[in-house]
């Protein structure tokens, strides 16, 4: 996430609030190293129960020394056996670290695009790489939660894999309801004529809250479909249906892309965070990890 050579780091408004440092400060997780100022605390991570020391703001100076940084955060937090650091949009993520997490803005679309949410009939003439297919995107109902669970459910054990990590069934479905009974949950439904069941959700959070920059924002929480066919053409629909849900909230639509652990897995992630980049999302911040060494 790193700016172009020579370029002055862009202002991001999911940089550290001043209000959230004065927070930090009266909770007691302000701390300083080397004179600069971090805000770190013990997390226990829900699907590993693995004690991480989470930091959500380090100074440049100290992300640009991470392994000063690491050692120091070990020394303070012995149980922890992981740190978790917070990098800003504009700053290149630390070789001492392993990327994590790439939170994503989506960019606001033309007013001539295609309505966010349509009824369930022939869609417009999908992209030339697309197979010719028609779909609909309907909003879910209560009667869909079941479908939407599914594929929540599938994205949680998929990303816990990724990372190396096995979710437990019972962890999977507390995360799934806690999602499913969101005040602010909103899920979207690709439906194809003929077929019984839809093929594909996309599912937003739209009243998402980013502590760290004091931003409110609507998180996407996940897009599943299940035909190879439809998948480029339905997940374009799907996140204008969401970036339409955003731009009536008055809040920005934030995606995120999950670095797997593996070589292959991090290559792949970073060609989708590439490629959402050419499409005009605009990184904000990401997730970084290190193991103790």
């Amino acid at each position: 996430m790193s700016p172009a050579p020579g370029s002055a780091p862009p202002p991001s408004a999911f940089d550290v609030s001043d209000l959230y440092l004065r927070a930090a400060d009266e909770a007691g997780v302000l701390g300083h190293i080397d004179g600069l100022p971090v805000v770190a605390d013990e997390y226990r991570e829900p699907a590993t129960g693995e004690l991480q020391c989470l930091v959500e703001h380090a100074d440049p100076a100290l992300l640009a020394r991470a392994p000063r940084l690491l050692d120091a955060l070990f020394r303070r937090h012995p149980g922890c056996t992981s740190a978790v650091v917070r990098i800003p949009a504009h700053l290149p993520a630390p070789g001492a670290l392993q990327p994590l997490l790439s939170y994503l803005r989506h960019a606001p679309q033309p007013a001539a695009a295609v309505p966010a949410v349509v009824p369930a009939v022939p869609a417009a003439a999908p992209e030339p790489a697309d197979v010719a297919a028609p779909f609909g995107i309907t909003e879910a109902s209560d009667a869909d939660d079941e479908a939407v669970g599914r594929w929540l459910s599938r994205a949680i054990r998929d990303a816990a894999a990724d990372r190396g990590h096995t979710e437990t069934a019972q962890g999977t479905a507390e995360s799934v309801r806690r999602l499913l009974e969101a005040p602010g949950r909103r899920s979207y439904l690709v439906r194809v004529p003929g077929r019984p069941d839809p093929i594909g959700h996309a599912t937003v959070l739209t009243d998402a809250y980013d502590d760290v920059s004091d931003s409110p924002f609507v998180e996407l929480v996940d897009i599943l479909i299940d035909d190879d066919a439809l998948r480029r053409a339905a997940t374009a629909r799907l996140v204008a249906a969401c970036a339409g849900t955003a731009a009536a909230v008055g809040a920005p639509l934030i995606g995120n892309v999950t670095h797997p652990a593996d070589r292959a897995g991090q290559e792949r992630s970073a060609r989708v965070v590439a490629a959402l980049r050419r499409r005009g999302w605009t990184p904000t911040h990401g997730y970084a990890y290190a193991a103790r060494p």
